[in-house]
C-alpha cells in the first residue's frame, strides 16, 4: 500500500465523516436546540440564564454538590458588584 492509496482513504473517511456531521445537523431532532441557540442572542437575561441553566443540567455528568467555574465566577461577579466600598 502506497502513499497514494493512503491519501485516497483519508480522503474518503473525511468526505464520509463530513456528510455524517451534515446529517446529524439538519436532521429534524437537532431543529428545536438549534433554533433555541440561534435565538440566545437576542433573548433577555432571564430567559438567556434558564437556556443556560437548562443546557448545564442537561449536560451535567459531574458531581452536583461542586460548584461549576461559571457558577463561581458569577458569585465573584455578583460579590463584586455589590461591594462597593
Amino acid at each position: 500500500m502506497g502513499i497514494t492509496d493512503m491519501r485516497v482513504i483519508v480522503t474518503v473517511v473525511s468526505f464520509v465523516v463530513f456528510l455524517l456531521i451534515v446529517l446529524w445537523a439538519y436532521s429534524g431532532r437537532q431543529k428545536k436546540r438549534f433554533d433555541e441557540a440561534a435565538n440566545l442572542p437576542f433573548a433577555d437575561d432571564e430567559m438567556q440564564e434558564k437556556s443556560v441553566a437548562k443546557w448545564q443540567a442537561a449536560n451535567d455528568n459531574t458531581n452536583t454538590d461542586k460548584p461549576s467555574a461559571s457558577q463561581s465566577a458569577g458569585k465573584a461577579t455578583s460579590d463584586k458588584e455589590t461591594s462597593h466600598g
